[in-house]
């Protein structure tokens, strides 16, 4: 139990840092994301307004996927580091970054509601 708790511990930061990281990157391409992770409404505002297909990279891929990858990294690193659990293969990773890709484009399919329409055509 206080491993898990450890990993969750060193893994939130990381993710926060990571979440403020993407904002850095989409901001070249017009996507104004805010910079503090912990800005929800202006996060889930600009998020409501993007296409399916820049949701599913920033929203699927970058933020959920890559998202889920840092973290399980961390948490891979912390078992190899410290309790010699677990082993850091580039097959590993190899499969860990595709798997994550699949799971944020699935997730960006799930999760994706839609723009508003503006008016009734």
């Amino acid at each position: 139990m206080a491993e898990l708790i450890i990993d969750i511990l060193v893994a939130a930061p990381v993710f926060l840092l990571w979440l403020t990281i993407v904002s850095v990157l989409v901001r070249p391409f017009g996507i104004p994301l805010p910079f503090t992770p912990f800005s929800w409404t202006k996060h889930r505002s600009v998020i409501q307004s993007l296409t399916f297909s820049q949701y599913l990279i920033v929203g699927g891929v970058l933020y959920f996927g890559c998202g889920l990858f840092v973290v399980n990294v961390v948490s891979n690193y912390l078992g190899w580091k410290y309790r010699h659990g677990s082993s850091l293969t580039s097959g590993y990773l190899l499969r860990d970054v595709v798997g994550s890709i699949f799971a944020g484009i699935l997730f960006s399919f799930f999760t994706f509601s839609g723009r508003p329409e503006s008016g009734s055509k």
